[in-house]
């Protein structure tokens, strides 16, 4: 599997309300692992980690799917709850039709709006209270309007903007989706739907606390905080430049340190060592 804590809904920074379905049994990490291993029968997930206590989800994940059937009556358990919310918050037609009968964004009528997918953001973030996962999201959605032009034809404009790893484009209040919306069971709901998750999650326009707590999008933790590197957009070059700035006293003026130098023939030792071995 590809990355199922991130994709999967950025589990390591989860919702109160994805973390409380789940339930105390185990992390919003360690279901997404057994879900993956045991509903999906996938037999491999990709961890990113910056700390050893970074995997204690993962090793949870594993311990618990030791245990065979009761390592499976707990995701089952965890699956229905995360269900019997979608069915309160979006209501019972909604959850069971909400997604049928949608023209593919590669159809003209669409004129390339991935209504689908904007439906569907539109559902984690009412279900599951998902802001940041959704922003995400939908902002892949915007990239691709961004390109989008008014005065190149539907087959001009996709063979730009869409590629197979494009999902389609934002909500565009310009477009009449009527004819894209006919065999939808409620296509007005359908519209107010994609007004909605434009208005919330198009640039620019940001979520405040008081907002989430009063629609219960609050965020249950943060597993990614790091002291050294304070922040939540942690990537390799980031905390690698980071460490060499403060390694070779580049902020400063100072120059590198005696420990400086001997960490980096440490790591080039070690670098040698792995580009060598069988």
């Amino acid at each position: 599997g590809i990355s199922p804590f991130d994709k999967g809904g950025k589990l390591y920074r989860p919702s109160a309300a994805v973390a409380s379905a789940i339930g105390p049994e185990m992390s919003p990490m360690a279901f997404a692992a057994l879900s993956a291993w045991k509903t999906q029968r996938m037999h491999t997930v990709s961890v990113g980690f910056a700390r050893s206590s970074d995997l204690d989800e993962v090793v949870e994940a594993a311990a618990l799917y030791a245990k065979g059937d009761e390592a499976a009556k707990l995701v089952e358990a965890a699956e229905k709850r995360l269900t019997d919310l979608a069915i309160d918050k979006l209501g019972k037609d909604w959850h069971e039709k909400g997604l049928l009968n949608i023209p593919s964004y590669y159809e003209s009528k669409t004129d390339g709006i991935a209504i689908g997918h904007c439906l569907w953001i539109h559902d984690c973030l009412s279900a599951y209270g998902m802001v940041e996962f959704c922003r995400d999201r939908y902002s892949n959605l915007e990239g691709a309007s961004a390109k989008w032009s008014k005065k190149k034809t539907f087959e001009e404009n996709k063979k730009k903007c869409f590629n197979p790893g494009n999902s389609g484009r934002s909500f565009d209040e310009t477009v009449d989706l009527t004819e894209a919306l006919k065999s939808h069971y409620d296509p007005e709901l359908a519209m107010k739907k994609l007004r909605e998750i434009h208005s919330w999650m198009k640039k620019g326009n940001e979520i405040t606390e008081a907002e989430k707590e009063e629609r219960g999008w609050q965020q249950a933790y943060n597993l990614t905080t790091w002291e050294e590197f304070p922040g939540e957009t942690l990537t390799i070059s980031n905390v690698l430049m980071g460490r060499l700035n403060v390694a070779l006293g580049r902020n400063t003026g100072t120059g590198p340190s005696g420990a400086a130098l001997h960490e980096a023939e440490t790591m080039r030792r070690n670098i040698k060592q792995k580009s060598t071995s069988p």
